[in-house]
């Protein structure tokens, strides 16, 4: 499974998380996790983000552990280092869930 997420689908233009579905917010938690994870990581050329694999449905369970990575600026590409599960996050950056460490000049 491959999953496209634009950051922007799940907050409004303040920051703040919109009203979503059940679903959506299974898939915002698990999303916002690896943009901490990996933005506070964001030197590292892989982050292993402390989060099972949850992106199979109940009978395809998977007991594997989510990596990311930065592969372009504010482009997150993730992989669950088990299954097939995998996919990217845009439009992270300046989120209240990125924690790169900002350098004033």
């Amino acid at each position: 499974m491959t999953l496209a997420a634009d950051f922007r689908h799940f907050i409004d233009d303040e920051g703040n998380v919109l009203e979503l579905t059940d679903q959506a917010k299974v898939v915002f938690v698990f999303l916002s996790k690896i943009v901490l994870a990996l933005s506070e990581n964001i030197e590292q050329p892989l982050v292993h983000v402390n989060l099972k694999c949850n992106t199979r449905a109940k009978q395809l369970s998977c007991s594997g552990e989510i990596e990311a990575k930065s592969i372009t600026l504010g482009l997150i590409e993730w992989h669950c280092d088990t299954c097939q599960a995998c996919g990217t996050i845009t439009h992270w950056q300046g989120s209240r869930w990125d924690k790169q460490q900002r350098v004033i000049h």
